[in-house]
């Protein structure tokens, strides 16, 4: 499927942000240390915008994937803020993550569950769990050629469709800012494609991605700005 591809109607709901849920995402003053480790970001102050793909650039160790786990909650600064609107993404993280979506660079999967269940899971727990949302879900899985095996358990899964599965959830709770590390590691031609058409139109929705990825071609296709950590 092209990245140009019409997808289902069904979805317009996970990738259209409205108006008022459209903020930015910025970063001020971050610097992050490690306990035992040095300094891997320094100081850093940035805005993210809705409507906009960043990706974020730099060698390895430049702080891509520590950037994006602090800006999704997962891990604190030791200095300054993060802040989706006048939200304070570390004081208040179960506010911010209800509106985020976000693929880690390591599969952290439950196995014991199938695509369809953990879809379903999220849905429920983020308040997007409707009569459509099983079209809704089903669709997704149709656009990242997730077929037969989505009624599998996950622990069953290859690589490939774990990662899949990875972007389907992040889509699943109708984010308004996705964070994603390597989204595109494991998957074949057609996948990266399916995955590239779909962070086109959240982004062309008013949605706010940043992502890290190897595949700067890619990057230049989706990305309408970097922010280089190796400088």
């Amino acid at each position: 499927m092209p990245a140009s591809a019409v997808l289902s109607p069904d979805l317009a709901p996970l990738l259209t942000v409205s108006r008022d849920r459209q903020h930015p995402l910025t970063v001020d003053g971050l610097t992050k240390k490690y306990v035992y480790g040095p300094v891997v970001l320094r100081d850093l102050s940035h805005t993210f915008a809705p409507g906009t793909a960043t990706a974020l650039v730099g060698p390895n160790g430049s702080g891509k994937s520590t950037l994006l786990r602090v800006l999704g909650a997962l891990s604190p600064p030791t200095t300054g803020h993060v802040r989706l609107g006048e939200v304070d993404v570390h004081a208040h993280p179960h506010r911010f993550l209800a509106s985020a979506g976000v693929v880690h660079d390591l599969p952290d999967l439950p196995g014991y569950l199938t695509g369809m269940e953990a879809l379903e899971w999220i849905a429920r727990e983020r308040g997007t769990w409707d009569e459509g949302a099983p079209a809704r879900h089903a669709a997704l899985f149709d656009a990242l050629h997730l077929d037969e095996r989505r009624d599998a358990l996950i622990r069953t899964y290859s690589s490939g469709m774990a990662r899949k599965t990875q972007l389907a959830l992040a889509f699943v709770g109708g984010p308004s800012v996705l964070l994603l590390d390597e989204p595109f590691r494991a998957l074949d031609a057609e996948a990266t494609e399916d995955a590239l058409s779909l962070l086109m139109a959240f982004r062309d929705g008013g949605g706010l991605v940043v992502l890290s990825s190897h595949r700067a071609d890619l990057l230049a296709r989706l990305c309408d700005a970097t922010l280089d950590l190796g400088t």
